[in-house]
């Protein structure tokens, strides 16, 4: 395991961190839009109703670099996989709701086109997904 010689961090320890940061970046990007009269409301996961899953999942986040700062990367690899399926968990929540209101009727149909998913799943997943794999990160790459 090769440290950088300006931290003194593994690339597990980087890219953990780099993926604990996305955690938390993730939270204020949109999870979704819905335009109603012409205007656009982004949810987001620090929106008031979401801001408790926000504050768990960037609490969280801060929990892994504090592990991974103090090089307990296996640790911090299993909070990766539990907020990966947690994350997972919402998304698949997400889906079935949003499959119900289109199942509704022709009202929902019209107000089903106003929904759109925003870009914050993949930049959790994205995040979720480095923080695990960030284990094996020194293994896929090794110093030559």
């Amino acid at each position: 395991m090769e440290n950088c010689s300006i931290c003194g961090a593994s690339k597990a320890q980087i890219a953990g961190i780099i993926g604990a940061v996305l955690l938390i970046i993730g939270c204020f990007v949109p999870l979704f839009s819905v335009t109603v009269l012409g205007k656009t409301l982004s949810v987001t996961f620090m929106t008031p109703g979401f801001d408790i899953y926000g504050g768990a999942l960037i609490l969280s986040a801060l929990v892994i670099i504090g592990l991974l700062f103090l090089k307990k990367i296996q640790e911090a690899q299993g909070a990766g996989i539990v907020v990966f399926i947690t994350i997972l968990v919402f998304f698949m929540d997400a889906m079935t709701g949003y499959n119900g209101i289109r199942n509704m009727g022709s009202i929902a149909m019209f107000a089903a086109g106003f929904f759109s998913f925003g870009y914050a799943w993949i930049v959790l997943l994205a995040g979720s997904i480095l923080v695990v794999a960030a284990s094996y990160i020194d293994r896929l790459f090794p110093v030559r």
